[in-house]
């Protein structure tokens, strides 16, 4: 079992500073947009930026801050 989020990291430091769980359903959204090849799990961490952080932040129900850098990252399921 996966969970997934969408992490945010300051740009100065690499530090993250900012995450949000995103669902399933919300990942298969993202998938076509992103160069996943043949990671059909999607556990590998993705860059977020243009149009596809403006989907995952439509789908997750945040804002993008400018002085972060965003991915989606795939984590073990507590449990």
């Amino acid at each position: 079992m996966l969970r997934r989020e969408v992490c945010g990291y300051d740009r100065e430091t690499e530090w993250q500073v900012w995450s949000t769980p995103v669902d399933d359903e919300s990942v298969r959204s993202l998938a076509p947009l992103l160069d996943t090849e043949d990671d059909e799990d999607l556990v590998y961490v993705y860059d977020l930026e243009g149009r596809v952080l403006e989907e995952a932040a439509r789908l997750a129900g945040f804002q993008p801050r400018p002085e972060l850098d965003y991915t989606l990252e795939a984590f073990a399921a507590e449990g």
